[in-house]
Formats: structure tokens, sequence, C-alpha cells
């Protein structure tokens, strides 16, 4: 483990709560990691928490929970946070119940019904939400386009270009909205998940750990790295996933592993 700054051990030691990526960082493609497992007793031994924290839209909680668990890993609802939910609890604070077009999987237009929005297909819509979608067609990015072009509010549920997988890098929701952005000519009004800070605040006030007691540790610089720094918590780049150690360049974390599980005996 290679400690860039100064004081990361010793700001490691204090941190209560541990904020994971799942995909590339704990997890590849459903299955774990060798050291993940020894990362989860070895924090739940020394009396801390993990939740995790993913820009992945397309999956329910429930398809986490039922993930880790045919992974050989038990946690609950409270410990899974996801960008798509959060746009929709975001969006349903801030405006109210909303009529959405959606690009996006079955899984998540289930959850922004549930928490009260009315997703739309042919009726016009309020707001345009883009999240990674594996059902993408023409005819949805048609449509996003119509109506991101006549004014509708154009909403990302997160930034990423590109999904790990075990046969490479797929396209992410990042990489489809600047399909709808180059054919309308319009920018995303909002662009949730990481690396906006407001996420991460949102899951902090919730566990009720202060800043110095939150550690940040995720596969990509500008994302899970950059949301950390954002937010003033300590970061750690796990090499498993798309960051090389040779991409660090503006954007650095306190601490570099190979693998998650080789955090363990520095909790």
């Amino acid at each position: 483990m290679k400690i860039l700054t100064k004081d990361s051990l010793e700001k490691l030691e204090k941190i209560k709560l541990f904020v994971l990526d799942i995909d590339g960082t704990f997890s590849l493609s459903g299955k774990l990691f060798p050291g993940s497992i020894e990362f989860a007793n070895t924090v739940f031994k020394a009396n801390k928490k993990f939740v995790f924290l993913t820009n992945n839209s397309n999956k329910s909680i429930d398809d986490y929970l039922l993930e880790f668990k045919n992974a050989g890993l038990s946690i609950n609802a409270e410990q899974i946070f996801t960008a798509g939910i959060e746009t929709a609890e975001y969006l349903l604070e801030k405006f109210g119940p909303k009529k959405i077009y959606l690009v996006g999987n079955k899984a998540i237009k289930q959850v922004f019904e549930n928490i009260g929005h009315k997703v739309v297909d042919s009726e016009e819509p309020d707001i345009v939400v883009v999240t990674f979608d594996t059902t993408l067609n023409y005819e949805k990015l048609a449509k996003a386009c119509s109506y991101v072009s006549k004014g509708k509010l154009f909403v990302l549920t997160n930034p990423d270009l590109n999904c790990p997988s075990k046969d490479g890098p797929i396209p992410d929701t990042g990489a489809i909205a600047s399909i709808i952005t180059k054919a309308s000519g319009k920018e995303p009004d909002i662009i949730f998940g990481k690396p906006d800070p407001l996420i991460l605040e949102m899951i902090m006030q919730k566990n009720n750990v202060k800043k110095e007691e939150t550690c940040v540790i995720g596969d990509r610089l500008y994302t899970d790295i950059l949301l950390g720094k954002r937010a003033g918590v300590l970061t750690i780049l796990v090499l498993t996933g798309e960051a090389k150690e040779s991409d660090i360049k503006n954007i650095k974390p306190d601490i570099i592993a190979q693998e998650i599980g080789e955090i363990s005996k520095y909790i």
C-alpha cells in the first residue's frame, strides 16, 4: 500500500465509516474480489461501518442485496446507496412529483415510481432523466433528444462514461447522454451521483459521522476520488478497476492499494 499524503495512516485508524464503490472496487460483474470478504469482516470486527455508493443506476437495492448474498456477503438495505435512487429522491424534494421520461432499465423506472414520480413514455414529460441503460435503442434516444430540445430539464444520474465488466469497459450514463447532447446541442442541467459531494454528505448525515471519520474507497479518479476530495474526506484508490497508478496526475488519492483486502491490516 502506498501512502501519498502525510498522516494518512493516522487518519485511516480514526475512520468510522467506509464508503465503497462496487464495480471495480469490491466486485466485478457480481463476483467479489478475493480481499472483499476479508475487508468486510475486518470492518465488522473493528466495530466500524461500511456502505456502498454506486453510480450504477440499472439495479434496485433488492437486486444488489441478492447479488451480494449469492456472492457470500450478507448486508442490509441501509448499506446501499445508488445514484439512481438518490436522484429520484432529490428531484422529488426539489420539484415535487413530476412526469419523467426515463432512459433506463425497468428496475430504475420502478424506483422512480415508488418514490412518487410518474414515468411516462408517449405523454409529454416535465423532466428527462438519463441513466445506465442496457435496453437502449434509437427510439429512446430520439424521444429524449426531442424533449431536451424543447427545453425539458435534462438530468443525468451520474457522469460515468463507461462501466467495468468482465469483458472490458461498456458505455455508461455519460456516454449515452453525450449522444443526446451532440444531437440536441443541450448540456445536462443537473448531473447527480459521484463526484457531487451532496450525495456523500447525505450518507454521512444518515450515519451520523463527521468528515474526519469518513473514507471513500474506489477505483475511479474522476468520480470516487474526486468525490472524496470535494467532500474533504480521506480517499483510497484501489487498482482493481479503471484507474492505474500512471493515471494519477491532478486528482491524487491519499492512499493507493492494490486491492481492497490490502487495507484490512491498517483498519
